[in-house]
């Protein structure tokens, strides 16, 4: 399988390089630590020719500081990970559409980046990277956080909330933790989170409050039904694992937020793409708030049938 792991010179990207050495992985697994550094082709067109080797010579000193950075890095993970192959790789240019152009043209079947994470009006004037990329990503991607709960290993991840929504990424978020060998210690739960009625005026209008309660109450229950089946799934097949399964009101991405600060979530486990309204479709798809305003880890998978998940689906799990 072939991972992308995109890098700068910061504690985040060590946390990535951290979670991933902390993991089995398929023998032969291939890492491509990648970085993206400063294009300065509009700069020299606007400098005198004379300063143009002046601009040529900066961006190859930048360049050979970002590969020993890079090697630095690369080192750490072949001493952690001695079945692997690693190999580094610089580009220049805009950071997001590079990470994706690499994935893409490389046949990556996982991105896995370190994040700070930004509060939503942040996200929402600024974006970042992080942000940027998982909107276009043609595969799987983790979003890793710095270690940030006192005593906490890369190995002591024990608290997993799945987020499920009925689609077809959704459904390959439950597979890839069915698939996974999870430790008796570990807690999973899943939530499903459906806007409240009322709000969404097209499906209301005509009708009065009662009704639309009742047809609340009917969705929230075949919601639950469905989440259950998932439950009673995932339960036969990591026996052992404390499973829990909830179907819950609001606006999904607020509330899955909500939900993983008062489970002290580890990792947020959701599919690629989700349907979204109210403030979820102003602020960006529910997958981009989640991995970009978590405090947690984020796993966002994506189903993608021609690129088979199945090496990472059971080697990925020491979070």
């Amino acid at each position: 399988m072939k991972v992308l792991v995109p890098i700068d010179d910061s504690s985040y990207s060590d946390a990535a390089v951290s979670s991933i050495g902390a993991r089995q992985w398929p023998p032969g697994a291939q890492f491509l630590m990648y970085s993206v550094i400063n294009s300065y082709d509009k700069l020299i067109k606007f400098l005198p020719s004379s300063n143009t080797q002046k601009v040529i010579r900066l961006k190859d000193e930048q360049e050979q500081e970002v590969i020993r950075m890079l090697l630095r890095r690369c080192n750490l993970l072949r001493a952690a990970l001695s079945d692997v192959h690693v190999e580094v790789a610089v580009d220049s240019g805009e950071p997001a559409a590079k990470i994706v152009e690499t994935a893409t043209d490389w046949g990556a079947q996982l991105i896995v980046m370190g994040s700070h994470g930004r509060h939503d009006v942040q996200l929402h004037a600024l974006g970042s990277v992080t942000a940027q990329v998982i909107e276009q990503i043609p595969c799987s991607m983790e979003v890793i956080r710095v270690l940030n709960r006192p005593g906490k290993t890369w190995q002591d991840q024990r608290r997993v909330l799945i987020c499920y929504d009925g689609s077809e990424h959704s459904k390959a978020a439950l597979d890839w933790v069915a698939c996974g060998a999870w430790a008796p210690h570990q807690e999973i739960a899943v939530v499903c989170v459906l806007n409240t009625i009322d709000n969404n005026v097209s499906i209301v209008s005509g009708l009065n409050h009662r009704k639309a309660a009742k047809l609340q109450q009917e969705a929230l229950m075949a919601a639950q039904s469905e989440l259950d089946r998932h439950v009673r799934r995932l339960r036969l097949r990591l026996p052992g694992v404390a499973i829990v399964g909830q179907v819950l009101e609001g606006y999904a991405a607020e509330t899955i937020l909500s939900v993983a600060e008062s489970f002290l979530a580890d990792l947020i486990v959701m599919g690629a793409h989700s349907e979204q309204s109210g403030s979820d479709a102003v602020l960006g798809s529910v997958a981009k708030r989640i991995a970009c305003e978590s405090r947690c880890c984020v796993k966002v998978v994506r189903a993608n049938p021609s690129v088979p998940d199945l090496d990472l689906l059971q080697h990925q799990h020491s979070f």
